[in-house]
């Protein structure tokens, strides 16, 4: 079955200006999650089982959906199998460097190991969320389970922190490692700068209602941020191709308001 486009459009709007909200019978969830991060910045050999395995933080969010099922201004479909959700989220993470390069006993690996960093992200935004089972079918009663995807833009504010162990710190020839040394001219390849960015995020989950206003779920995100300096680094040279991205796996919980 195809998907017409205007419903999506009616969607963020709604989300964005949430007018007509009695009329249109619009009703609201409020929810809550939690769980472990993985950061894929410039920590670290990209694909180092090491890396992936020690660069793990941790975030939560907050959630409002805002569930059209009960409302007739737009297609039956779209209304039984989409939600607008809006989250607000925060994550952190330690990170440290690690592979082939940094274990050598040299000073290129004495650099890598005694470098540190941390990424702290807040996040905001909307998206929309389609779900498998149609929504008024899932809320009649407890006990039933449903499949769910969905993608989402937010506004990102991040403050990282990078720094190193060795005297004198950060900036030069002694105490960093080539790549991160930016020569005269060149923009700087670490920074402990605040700044504002974008997200876009793409999530797959499964709810499972536990009562006929609660539910509980748990859901794997991908965020990929538009700038790369989120970790505070970017690196020097043709093996920097990606920006930051990170995979937040969640568990939560959701309240339906009447």
């Amino acid at each position: 079955m195809k998907i017409k486009l205007y419903p999506i459009i009616v969607f963020l709007l709604f989300s964005i200006l949430g007018t007509h909200e009695n009329q249109a019978q619009i009703y609201h969830e409020v929810g809550i999650m939690a769980g472990p991060v993985s950061f894929r910045g410039d920590y670290g050999l990209r694909g180092d089982r090491e890396a992936l395995r020690e660069n793990i933080g941790f975030g939560f969010g907050i959630n409002h959906y805002m569930n059209f099922a009960y409302s007739d201004f737009i297609s039956q479909y779209s209304r039984q199998h989409f939600k607008v959700r809006s989250s607000l989220i925060y994550h952190t993470t330690t990170l440290n460097h690690f592979g082939a390069i940094a274990d050598k006993d040299n000073l290129g690996g004495l650099q890598l190991r005694s470098m540190t960093g941390k990424a702290n992200v807040l996040e905001i935004g909307s998206g929309l969320e389609y779900y498998l089972m149609r929504i008024r079918d899932f809320e009649r009663g407890s006990g039933t389970f449903t499949p769910y995807g969905g993608i989402g833009l937010n506004f990102v504010f991040y403050s990282p922190v990078a720094e190193t162990s060795l005297e004198d710190g950060l900036g030069l020839p002694e105490t960093t490692f080539p790549t991160f040394l930016a020569g005269p001219g060149e923009d700087p390849a670490f920074s402990n700068d605040s700044s504002i960015t974008l997200s876009a995020n793409f999530q797959a989950g499964a709810k499972y209602k536990i009562t006929k206003k609660s539910d509980i779920f748990a859901e794997l995100r991908w965020h990929y941020y538009v700038s790369d300096f989120v970790d505070g680094l970017e690196p020097i040279g043709s093996q920097n191709k990606y920006n930051d991205w990170m995979f937040w796996f969640t568990v939560g919980y959701s309240y339906s308001i009447d």
